[in-house]
């Protein structure tokens, strides 16, 4: 999944991967805070004095994290849905 997250209507969050009105809320409110700090992270690294080549690298690196934070996320909500034995 790493990489290749798609995106997903709260229809399917809901239907194929059982999640509750709550839970997809939580998500979006979990994602939403870490889509702001990548934002201003980045912002702060542009506004920076620091060299071109190393703003863009910097804002890829948060970029990425945000992303990887994101896949997180989805993935322990996903989880928690499954019984031990599919677990293992």
């Amino acid at each position: 999944m790493k990489g290749n997250m798609k995106g997903m209507t709260y229809r399917e969050l809901k239907e194929e991967c059982g999640l509750s009105n709550r839970r997809i809320q939580q998500l979006d409110r979990d994602a939403q805070k870490v889509l702001g700090n990548a934002l201003m992270m980045i912002d702060g690294c542009l506004r920076s004095k620091e060299e071109c080549n190393m703003k863009v690298t910097t804002c890829i690196v948060y970029v990425t994290m945000a992303m990887e934070m994101l896949e997180k996320n989805f993935i322990v909500a996903l989880s928690e849905n499954l019984k031990k034995e599919e677990l293992n």
